[in-house]
This record gives structure tokens, sequence and C-alpha cells, in this order.
């Protein structure tokens, strides 16, 4: 369990790494982000491809070549797990704001409502088949 003081810092860690990530994207033109995807074809364990946007988050993290991304739980459902000592790697999943009227939770429409929040993803090459004692 971490102590406040290492929640904080652990926050303000990863808020940096973000801002670092972002300033190199920013750098870079449309078209180079665009060709960087294109060389890339980054997909979800769903078989969903990865926005342009993440493709490049990714790249600006590592120069690891990814394929298949998914994050921890994801992974397990689909037979594999995340080897250990592995780190993972920040995207940007969208959410929609939750607006309770009379104690039921509505999706908002407005895309001003919109909201992101960042999740960890792991490469194929990070993980391993999980073996029938494992499972057990």
């Amino acid at each position: 369990m971490l102590t406040q003081e290492q929640k904080i810092q652990f926050r303000k860690e990863k808020r940096e790494r973000i801002i670092k990530i972002r300033k190199a994207l920013s750098e870079m033109s449309e078209d180079q982000r665009q060709a960087l995807a294109n060389k890339l074809g980054v997909v979800t364990v769903e078989g969903h491809p990865l926005t342009v946007y993440n493709q490049c988050f990714l790249v600006a993290q590592t120069p690891l070549n990814f394929t298949i991304v998914g994050g921890f739980q994801q992974w397990r459902k689909a037979g594999r797990i995340v080897r250990k000592g592995e780190h993972g790697f920040l995207i940007l999943v969208p959410a929609k704001q939750r607006q309770n009227d009379s104690g039921i939770d509505n999706f908002i429409a407005d895309d001003e409502d919109l909201k992101f929040y960042t999740a960890t993803v792991f490469d194929i090459s990070q993980t391993e088949q999980i073996n029938q004692k494992e499972a057990a």
C-alpha cells in the first residue's frame, strides 16, 4: 500500500511523463504522425486499431516496435499474462462524463463533456501464454 506522499509523487511523475510525451507529439507534423501510424498499424487485443494519436503516444515513450497491445486484464482474458517486471505504456482513453438524474447514470451526448483518462497497455512481446498450472 502506498503512503499519501508516495501517491502524490507517483501522480507528479506520471503527469511529467505525459507532458513530455505530448511535447514530443506536438513537435511532429500531422503528416509525420500519419506516416508513423500507417507504418505501425497497432491494434488492441480485441482487434480494434489504435488512433493515430495513441500510436504516436506509444512511440514517443519507447523505441519498442508495438504490434498488438492490451491492458493487464485484457491479456488475461486472451489467455496470456504480462511477464513479471514488464513496464506498461500509457495511452489516452475517451470517456463521457456521467450525469446523475434521480439516481440514474446517463451518458451526456455533448462532445464538450468528453474527457480522457490514461490507461496502461502492454505489447504482446511483453506477455507469455498462461500455462495450465497457472490457469487452475
